[in-house]
């Protein structure tokens, strides 16, 4: 822990320098050619569209449309998108990529303005305010049409899909009786309910959306959930305490101190959702994580009732008093240095449809697109009631809070 401890701060003195360098920058006086070919797109119909992506990839012919990702839902999309259009078969690249590993290299590919791919899908709110957007590195297209319509909110930067994280568990062992309130995660026993000692969470040096989430807590809007929560807990109103800015602080405290497993990889611990002691954990992990567990594939890989059977045996708890769990964003853009930026436009609008959506996401809880005409999946709430229960990340309070709470997050994990 010392080790990821130092580590992470080493990286936040590097990034700062960055952001304080990139800042001190001259902005462009003329736009590229990826910021005109976007704005010409931007008026085009998609029979146009589509008709200057063809000629783009026929007029380099030795080009490959490069999409890097941390989802690998863009690779199903890319083929699907292959299948569409015949003269992009064989031309698409899907590059899997994990954030912390592929951030050194978009700054490395910024600073030198180079070329990187021709579309990126990435999370981690600070990251991508400080190093890409106030650097005009990475740029938003808006794929709205009479089909695709996206709140103003989710344009700039562009939305490409929106998760949620909650807190998983075994139904069997941990039921909504268990959890019903956020402060029973800190230890501590309410009135009526007892505090919870088997949380598995994910350390936040090396996940950044566990990083986000601690951040957004201290927020104006988590502080009165929080209040509201913990009036309800201990039956008395929350007063301000001198040694946390607010309540935010002190809860991420409390929650790091009672943390029982801080496990490496969300996939792998709802893969074991099943095998723990009779009590069971409660899991913070990506809701959509539950493809991946096979508990029923054995028994009904070969009918459509394994993902039913695999959602009945987990659970959630959608009426927690505070907060439900998390709502973050992966954003799709462009790079300036794109090399065919058309084709990038004509995918993000593939992936904001019904079909493109549909290809790389569809039919599985936890994914929700940003066009507001494509329904969560059956048995999940709306994206808008995950909105409204959980902590919603914020792009701009991140940046602002980063640098002071992450700190104070450093210190708790230390145990000071």
């Amino acid at each position: 822990m010392k080790k990821i401890i130092a580590f992470f701060l080493i990286a936040m003195v590097a990034f700062a320098a960055f952001a304080n360098g990139a800042s001190e920058a001259k902005p462009a006086v003329a736009k590229s050619e990826v910021e005109l070919a976007i704005e010409k797109a931007q008026s085009m119909t998609l029979a146009e569209l589509e008709a200057a992506a063809k000629a783009e990839l026929e007029a380099h012919p030795d080009l490959t449309f490069n999409a890097d990702s941390l989802t690998s839902g863009i690779k199903k999309a890319l083929a699907a998108f292959e299948k569409k259009y015949e003269w992009a078969a064989g031309r698409t690249a899907y590059n899997s990529k994990k954030g912390s590993e592929y951030q050194p290299k978009l700054i490395a590919a910024q600073k030198a303005n180079s070329y990187i791919a021709d579309f990126v899908m990435i999370q981690d709110a600070s990251f991508l305010k400080n190093a890409m957007l106030d650097t005009n590195f990475l740029l938003s297209y808006d794929p709205s049409d009479a089909d695709i319509k996206i709140a103003d909110d989710a344009k700039n930067p562009l939305v490409g899909v929106t998760f949620n994280k909650v807190f998983q568990y075994d139904n069997t062992k941990v039921g909504k009786e268990q959890l019903k309130n956020v402060w029973q995660m800190t230890g501590v026993d309410g009135v009526s309910l007892k505090g919870v000692h088997d949380v598995s969470y994910q350390n936040p040096l090396g996940e950044d959306i566990n990083m986000s989430f601690l951040i957004m807590l201290t927020s104006p809007r988590a502080c009165e959930k929080l209040k509201s929560a913990y009036k309800s807990y201990f039956g008395k109103d929350y007063v301000d305490d001198p040694q946390y800015q607010n309540i935010g602080y002190k809860f991420v405290k409390e929650f790091i101190g009672n943390v029982g497993y801080w496990h490496s990889s969300d996939t792998s611990e709802v893969k074991a959702l099943n095998t723990y002691a009779d009590e069971g954990r409660i899991i913070f992990a990506g809701l959509c994580k539950l493809k991946d567990y096979e508990y029923y594939k054995k028994d009904y890989k070969d009918t459509d009732q394994y993902y039913t059977k695999t959602v009945t045996a987990s659970g959630w708890n959608n009426e927690v008093e505070g907060f439900d769990g998390f709502v973050y964003n992966m954003w799709t853009l462009i790079p300036v240095t794109a090399k065919l930026p058309y084709t990038a436009c004509l995918f993000i609008k593939y992936i904001h449809s019904q079909e493109g959506y549909n290809a790389g996401w569809g039919g599985i809880l936890g994914y929700y697109s940003p066009n507001t005409n494509i329904p969560s999946v059956s048995g999940d709430p709306s994206l808008a009631e995950w909105k409204d229960k959980c902590i919603v990340e914020d792009v701009q309070y991140i940046d602002e809070a980063f640098k002071s709470v992450s700190m104070f997050i450093n210190m708790a994990l230390s145990g000071n």
